[in-house]
């Protein structure tokens, strides 16, 4: 063994039981949901959940220059008529184009 290779036996405890905590609720999630009846609210909540993360985590980013605020509203006006893969090359070759004039 390396003599610059030591690891703590706390730092690997936290390491394997953070990766065991990730393991349960990914596992824990759908095994607990198959096993529960949701009514209408909770399954409409499941199921908006996936898009509001996608906004928590893009719109900071598009509203940091008004050039990817143009990139993300024209991205939002073509998404529904042309394939996703295409919308998100679309996407990208504005905000590359609005930055270089913006």
């Amino acid at each position: 063994m390396m003599d610059g290779m030591m690891v703590d036996g706390a730092l690997l405890a936290v390491i394997v039981a953070a990766g065991l905590l990730t393991w349960l609720t990914r596992v824990g999630g759908p095994w607990l949901i198959a096993r529960i009846r949701l009514g209408p609210a909770a399954n409409a909540a499941l199921e908006a959940t996936p898009g509001a993360v996608l906004v928590a985590l893009v719109a900071p980013a598009a509203l940091s220059r008004p050039s990817d605020a143009l990139a993300t509203l024209f991205v939002c006006l073509i998404a529904r008529r042309v394939p996703m893969a295409v919308a998100v090359a679309l996407g990208v070759a504005a905000v590359v184009v609005l930055r270089r004039v913006m």
